[in-house]
């Protein structure tokens, strides 16, 4: 039976050692864990050698998002710039030691944890049977693959290799929920009485990765390691795919999780698609009819707005708004603006996936019977209107089969005036909420211009889709 003592003190140490996206839900999560008893004292210390993440580490840690870390007795961040990963794993382990944790809970950014009362119940588990299951992992499971933080079986050379009940674990098929295996990765707990052993297992071997390293340890010296599936097929979390976030386009500087699409499908969902869109898009939902045949619909977060201005912005090279274009087909654009086109911030390829999942199954809905996948798309691009650029642009129709327009910043804040006519159809859409993108047909029905800014600087997002 587990016991009903107090926990003690848990030590969390976290680890950003390469580059990994969705860092900033990786620590709200850790935020919201809740603790085995009122007594609990949770000490935390991360330690990081990725520029790109470090900031958001420290606005975390400092509660200037809004988070409040009072339940942390210790927090620590440390630069692991100069040290390497392994001594990294082994300083953490003698760092619990220091500070007289009773349990040790190592995690990787990779390892987002879902479930907040998974250390209650890894306390539990480890205390049954004479804390028999000193190190215990729980069951983390990449999205929409078989990947996860455990191995069933190792190979002859000392690596990977999949036992024959492997996938009935993953799958929640098996009976059991606690299994020895031979290999834990990315989040494992550990108890007191093995803080000793590990401070050595992850030096051990050098020329391995640390986590191999230590597991190898483990293995020849009877340290039995664990992996918990008793949340079934729920998981006590999820594993990021970190594997192509450091061979991002060239040209991706700032705001990296924008291009981490689709590896992280719904977590680039939920960081950067509108809350709305979704339930917009439903059967039976009506999307809103701005002019005839003009459709508003919810599309892309605040967030995902002023990310992509920041792009643009730190890009910096806005075409000058002239006939002669050197970026479009032939060299001459025929109704300019002031601009810059996703393939030269090395967004392209993402957008036209992006464009490809959440505007065409809106098109479709709304445009009955028209139907062609893959989307296809050349002109896709941000426009700048100000008063001293260029404010304003004249009647045109779109080189498309149907068109969106994606309002970027907010009207009466960021700007004053803007607003689309449909010249036809002497109708007029303000076009002022923020990822609400008009949905319209190009070529022949839609004349269209865009109104005056008369305050400030307006951004839009304009794609001309099936040409």
């Amino acid at each position: 039976m587990p016991s009903s003592s107090p926990a003690g003190a848990i030590a969390i140490v976290a680890f950003v050692l390469k580059p990994t996206p969705y860092v900033q839900e990786f620590l709200h999560r850790l935020s919201m864990l809740e603790y085995p008893d009122k007594n609990s004292r949770v000490h935390l210390r991360i330690y990081t050698n990725q520029m790109y993440n470090k900031q958001h580490i420290e606005t975390w840690a400092n509660g200037q998002n809004g988070e409040k870390n009072d339940d942390f007795g210790i927090v620590q961040i440390v630069n692991g710039t100069a040290m390497g990963e392994h001594k990294i794993r082994a300083e953490a382990v003698q760092w619990a030691i220091e500070i007289n944790a009773d349990f040790l809970f190592l995690i990787d950014a990779e390892a987002h944890i879902t479930a907040p009362d998974t250390l209650i119940i890894l306390v539990q588990k480890a205390r049954e049977d004479n804390n028999y299951r000193a190190i215990l992992a729980p069951l983390l499971l990449r999205p929409d693959t078989v990947y996860s933080n455990f191995w069933g079986a190792v190979s002859e050379s000392g690596y990977y290799a999949r036992s024959f009940d492997y996938l009935d674990i993953i799958h929640g098929k098996s009976p059991a929920h606690v299994w020895n295996v031979p290999f834990v990765g990315a989040a494992i707990f550990v108890s007191k009485r093995k803080f000793e052993a590990l401070s050595k297992a992850f030096v051990l071997n050098g020329g391995v990765d640390a986590d191999i390293s230590m597991a190898k340890f483990c293995r020849e010296n009877s340290h039995f390691m664990f992996v918990d599936s008793s949340k079934g097929t729920q998981f006590y979390g999820f594993l990021v795919n970190s594997d192509a976030f450091s061979q991002l386009p060239k040209e991706a500087r700032l705001n990296l999780e924008l291009y981490d699409y689709p590896n992280n499908k719904k977590l680039w969902e939920s960081r950067y698609i509108h809350p709305e869109y979704f339930t917009v898009l439903k059967p039976g939902t009506d999307v809103p009819l701005a002019c005839p045949d003009v459709y508003d619909f919810p599309f892309l977060s605040e967030r995902f707005c002023e990310e992509l201005i920041e792009v643009m912005e730190e890009f910096g090279q806005w075409s000058e708004g002239k006939h002669k274009d050197g970026r479009v087909q032939g060299g001459y654009e025929n109704v300019p603006t002031r601009d810059i086109h996703m393939n030269q911030v090395g967004f392209e390829r993402h957008w036209l996936q992006i464009l490809d999942n959440y505007v065409a199954p809106m098109q479709e809905k709304v445009f009955i019977g028209f139907y062609q996948r893959p989307i296809h798309a050349n002109m896709m691009f941000v426009v700048r209107y100000r008063p001293d650029e260029q404010a304003s642009l004249r009647p045109h129709h779109d080189a498309s089969t149907y068109s969106i327009d994606v309002a970027l910043n907010k009207k009466d804040v960021d700007y004053e005036g803007g607003g689309v006519r449909y010249v036809r159809y002497n109708c007029t859409v303000p076009a002022d909420q923020i990822g609400w993108s008009m949905l319209f047909p190009g070529r022949l029905t839609h004349l269209h211009e865009g109104l005056p800014t008369t305050r400030g600087t307006r951004y839009i997002l304009v794609s001309f889709i099936n040409p």
